[in-house]
């Protein structure tokens, strides 16, 4: 029965690291999206309006991707730096 529930625990936290990665990434790059895609627009008179809001926003999200694209290949390649480089990332020994 302990090994039965070790299993459940350890297939949570696989389910929450799938959750978070494989759908919270793509849906920050969409807000990204969204808030660029709504940080101008243009009135009826002609002129253009920009939304510093948005356009942060989009900004931040735009720069969490990239760290988290980096850290992602960092982390594939930590063996690789460890033995080439000597530099021990992400706890690599």
């Amino acid at each position: 029965m302990h090994t039965l529930w070790l299993n459940l625990r350890e297939l949570w936290d696989v389910l929450v690291a799938a959750l978070v990665l494989g759908a919270g990434v793509p849906a920050v790059f969409a807000f990204a999206v969204r808030w660029w895609a709504n940080a101008e627009t243009v009135d009826a008179d002609g002129r253009v309006r920009r939304d510093y809001l948005a356009l942060s926003g989009a900004l931040i999200c735009v720069v969490l991707i990239v760290v988290l694209v980096i850290c992602g290949i960092l982390f594939t390649a930590k063996a690789f730096i460890a033995h080439q480089f000597g530099i021990h990332l992400f706890g690599q020994s």
